[in-house]
C-alpha cells in the first residue's frame, strides 16, 4: 500500500460549521470491472452519510468543463498483479492532490476497500478522520415483540442481532477500548445488567444486593468498574460498581432522583440528570470528581436528560423537551453556551457523539415509528442510518468511541 501527495485544503471557507452548508459536489470517475464497482458503492454509501458530499458520476471530459464539482476522484483497476489506483484531483488544478495504490490482494474484501477509501477521501479533503469503521449499537424492536440490541455498520447497510437472551434488551453503553457493551435486560421477574464482549461472545449478568433495581449503566473510563442508576424505595441514586468483587459506592445521595450517568472522555468528570431543583422536572449536572464540586449547566426548559461528552470532552448534546415536542441541543462548557440542533415538529431524542465528533447520532419520530438519523454536530438537516422496515422501531443508539 503505498500513499503520495499531500492533503487538500480542508473546505473550511465552505463553511462546513453553517447548518445550512449545502454538501459540496464530488465528480467520481468511476472504474471497470467488479471489484471496482464493488468498492465505488461501499464508498458512496458512507460518504452520503458524512453528510458534507454530493456525488455524481461522470467522465473526466465533463467534469473538466464543470463549475460545480469541487473534487474529482478517479478509480483505476490495474492488473498483472490486481491493484485499485485512487486519485484525488481539486477542480482547476492539474496535479493531483493525493493518490492511494492499493493491492487488491491485501484486501480481505472488497467491503473493507470501500471503507478504507471513504476515511482516506474525508481525511484529505476535510483533514478529519472519518468513522467508516464506526458501529453503531441502538435498540431494535418489532411491533408486538421484545427489544433487541442491534449493531448496525457506519453506512447502515449492515445490520447484525447483538442479544439472544429471552428478555427484552435496551440502554446499550460503549466501554472506552469498544471490547464490550453494556446493557439492560427486562425479564418478567426482574431487571438486569447484562456486559457482553463486542464480538458477541457469552454474555455476562451482574448480580446486586437484594432490594435494588438496576435501571441503566454506563462505562468509567478504567473499564473495570460503571456507573449506573439503582432504585430503592422508590428513589433513585448513582453508584459505582466495581466489576471484579461487585462492590458498590454510593457517588451521589441526594433526596431527589438522580439518572443517565456517563463519564467524561478523560475520566475526571460525570454528567447525570437530576431533579433536586423541583420534582419529576430533570437538569443535567456536572460533577467533578477531583474538586468534588457540583455544578448545574441547564435551567431552561422544565426537561433536560441524555447528556453525552463529545470525544475531546469539551461539550455535552441532550434532548429538551420544548412545546411538547423533544429537541437536540449542545452545550460547550467553557463558554457555557447552550445551541439547538434541531427544530421538527417530532421528538428528536438519545443523542450521541461520532468518534471524531463531527456528527451526532439520534432517534427520532417522524412518522408513526421511531428511526435513527444522523446530523451534523453544528444542526442542518438529518440523514436515515438505517433501511429497516417501518415496522421496526429504533431507539437510544450509542456510538462505538
Amino acid at each position: 500500500m503505498s500513499v503520495s501527495g499531500g492533503s487538500a485544503h480542508a473546505i473550511d471557507y465552505f463553511e462546513i460549521t453553517n447548518p445550512k452548508f449545502v454538501p459540496v459536489k464530488v465528480g467520481l470517475i468511476e472504474g471497470t470491472g467488479t471489484e471496482a464497482a464493488a468498492v465505488q458503492k461501499v464508498f458512496k454509501d458512507n460518504l452520503r452519510k458524512v453528510q458534507y458530499f454530493q456525488i455524481i458520476n461522470g467522465t473526466k471530459a465533463e467534469f473538466a468543463q464543470s463549475e460545480e464539482v469541487v473534487f474529482r476522484l478517479e478509480l483505476l483497476l490495474k492488473k498483472n498483479p490486481d491493484k485499485l489506483e485512487f486519485t484525488l484531483w481539486r477542480q482547476g488544478e492539474e496535479s493531483p492532490v493525493a493518490q492511494k495504490l492499493l493491492p487488491l490482494e491485501e484486501a480481505e474484501n472488497l467491503r473493507q476497500t470501500g471503507l478504507l477509501l471513504a476515511d482516506w477521501f474525508v481525511e484529505k479533503t476535510l483533514n478529519f478522520k472519518g468513522v467508516s469503521g464506526s458501529k453503531i449499537a441502538y435498540t431494535a424492536q418489532k411491533t408486538n415483540q421484545r427489544k433487541n440490541i442491534m449493531l448496525s455498520s457506519y453506512d447502515g447497510t449492515v445490520q447484525k442481532r447483538f442479544s439472544y437472551n429471552l428478555g427484552s434488551n435496551n440502554l446499550a453503553s460503549w466501554s472506552f477500548d469498544n471490547k464490550n457493551i453494556l446493557y439492560t435486560t427486562f425479564t418478567r421477574s426482574s431487571v438486569q445488567l447484562t456486559i457482553q464482549p463486542s464480538i458477541r461472545l457469552r454474555a455476562k449478568i451482574l448480580s446486586f444486593p437484594s432490594g435494588f433495581q438496576p435501571l441503566g449503566a454506563s462505562w468509567r473510563k478504567d473499564g473495570k468498574s460503571i456507573l449506573l442508576t439503582l432504585m430503592k424505595k422508590g428513589n433513585s441514586d448513582i453508584f459505582s460498581y466495581n466489576l471484579a468483587d461487585a462492590k458498590l459506592e454510593k457517588i451521589f445521595a441526594w433526596k431527589s432522583l438522580e439518572t443517565s450517568p456517563q463519564m467524561s472522555p478523560d475520566g475526571q468528570k460525570i454528567a447525570f440528570v437530576s431533579d433536586s431543583a423541583r420534582p419529576r422536572r430533570p437538569q443535567i449536572y456536572v460533577h467533578n470528581i477531583l474538586s468534588h464540586k457540583t455544578e448545574r449547566v441547564t435551567f431552561r426548559g422544565s426537561y433536560n436528560s441524555s447528556p453525552k461528552w463529545s470525544p475531546d470532552g469539551s461539550q455535552l448534546v441532550y434532548e429538551r423537551q420544548l412545546k411538547g415536542v423533544f429537541q437536540l441541543f449542545k452545550y460547550t462548557l467553557l463558554t457555557r453556551r447552550h445551541l439547538q440542533l434541531t427544530f421538527g415538529r417530532y421528538d428528536s431524542e438519545k443523542p450521541d457523539w461520532s468518534p471524531n465528533g463531527k456528527q451526532i447520532v439520534f432517534s427520532a419520530k417522524k412518522k408513526n415509528v421511531s428511526k435513527l438519523y444522523y446530523i451534523s454536530a453544528f444542526g442542518g438537516r438529518s440523514i436515515r442510518v438505517t433501511t429497516n422496515a417501518n415496522n421496526i422501531a429504533e431507539t437510544n443508539p450509542v456510538w462505538s468511541k
